[in-house]
């Protein structure tokens, strides 16, 4: 026959509901960038917890190294989004709609473009890069209806007629080439202001352009590192000590 189990003495800890007492040990802090557990010393740049070795690589990431090299890089990496920009407008606008909000995702690949170049360390010179290389892949997009609209202008026959007047006989209407010849020139010339025209008459339009080149131009702002520290891990309490108040936390 088993004996009964006695009642508790009145002196026992009574059980608690209300609290969750952890008794594992919290995880180690890890470093941001290589995941490496930190166990001494630490810093914070721009607000993420980095060991020594990698403060020091992040920060030497933004220093030296060759100007001249990165604006030739940054600016072949901007060029070469500019032209698929302009690329993937003018195929978008064969289908006939002319969706301008590209004009925004365009802004958003060279200015990506150009800050990758840059080694991700921007600046005013690379703002100033892909505003202008966004710029021109828009007004490029826009070159081709333009010299649709040059090479069947109706006047340049007669502004051919006139030049070429002598006062007797019939001027001959100009030939395709010479037409086309015309319609590039005029293009070229053209070409650079058409996004200023287009925003003029289309002021929805404009608005969309002007979104374009601050995207380009944020996105190429100037890396800064705020850099904070050294700082030193709080030891973990000696055996026997009472554990820390983060071990404990509320429930409910």
């Amino acid at each position: 026959m088993t004996q009964p189990v006695p009642p508790p003495s009145d002196d026992a800890a009574p059980l608690q509901f209300d609290r969750a007492e952890f008794t594992e040990a919290p995880a180690a802090t890890k470093c941001t960038v290589c995941q490496c557990a930190i166990r001494s010393v630490y810093y914070e740049v721009n607000q993420r917890l980095l060991c020594p070795a990698c403060r020091e690589e992040v920060e030497a990431s933004l220093k030296g190294g060759s100007k001249s090299k990165r604006f030739l890089t940054a600016s072949m990496f901007g060029i070469g989004a500019a032209i698929a920009g302009a690329l993937v407008y003018w195929v978008v606008s064969l289908t006939g709609y002319n969706i301008g909000l590209i004009a925004i995702a365009v802004g958003w690949m060279v200015g990506t473009a150009v800050f990758k170049g840059t080694e991700s360390r921007g600046g005013r010179g690379y703002q100033v890069l892909a505003v202008a290389l966004t710029y021109l892949s828009v007004a490029a997009s826009l070159s081709p209806e333009l010299f649709k609209v040059m090479k069947e202008r109706e006047d340049f026959t007669a502004f051919h007629a006139s030049s070429h007047s002598l006062g007797s006989g019939q001027v001959e209407p100009p030939d395709e080439v010479t037409q086309t010849l015309a319609a590039v020139v005029g293009t070229a010339v053209l070409t650079p202001a058409l996004p200023v025209l287009v925003g003029i008459e289309h002021p929805m339009s404009g608005l969309i352009y002007g979104f374009a080149l601050f995207e380009a131009w944020r996105r190429n702002r100037k890396a800064e590192l705020n850099i904070a520290g050294p700082f030193k891990l709080l030891e973990a309490p000696a055996e026997g000590e009472a554990a820390p108040a983060e071990q404990e936390r509320s429930v409910g």
